[in-house]
């Protein structure tokens, strides 16, 4: 491309343009410092509305800002009622057996059942005696039964009673 001084007129114009306009940016942000601004002379007049921020303000201004709870409104409406919940367990029941062990390595076992219409949920079973050398076994048969395994161990001379416990409830479908 063939340079003419009229081309080298426009660009040595637009060069100065595009520096005097980043200057101007530049300087104008220079003008006015805080150290410049006498204290007490701004009002909210030279402040931009909706141009300070919450960080703007020390801690105790911003206190300063919060003025006294105010009463308590009108209660609101009441809302409708919710869905019907899920129907829970019911009916509870402990059925009780007992079986008594016989001593000197003695086993025996037992079994309980709830009544019809109704679910075996937890069981446990123990000695009335509160001695060593014995032993016992819940296991769940059913949906409706546990059964409970009792040793009289070597330690233990006179027979002991085992006392299965399960509790039963009617269950929703």
């Amino acid at each position: 491309m063939k340079t003419t001084p009229r081309t080298a007129l426009a660009v040595l114009v637009a060069v100065i343009a595009l520096v005097l306009s980043a200057a101007a940016g530049a300087t104008a942000s220079r003008l006015i410092t805080g150290k410049q601004v006498k204290d007490g002379s701004l009002t909210s007049a030279d402040v931009k509305n909706r141009t300070l921020k919450p960080k703007d303000f020390s801690a105790k201004a911003k206190s300063k800002l919060r003025g006294p709870a105010g009463e308590t409104g009108p209660r609101g409406a009441t809302g409708p009622a919710g869905p019907q919940g899920a129907a829970g367990l019911s009916g509870f029941e402990v059925i009780t057996r007992t079986v008594s062990i016989p001593g000197l390595g003695g086993t025996d076992s037992i079994t309980a059942a709830c009544p019809a219409g109704k679910k075996a949920i937890a069981a446990t079973a123990g000695y009335a005696a509160p001695l060593v050398n014995l032993v016992s076994e819940v296991t769940r048969t059913s949906d409706t039964a546990f059964s409970a395994s009792g040793l009289n161990l070597l330690g233990s001379l006179t027979g002991q009673v085992l006392t299965l416990d399960v509790v039963c409830a009617t269950i929703p479908s």
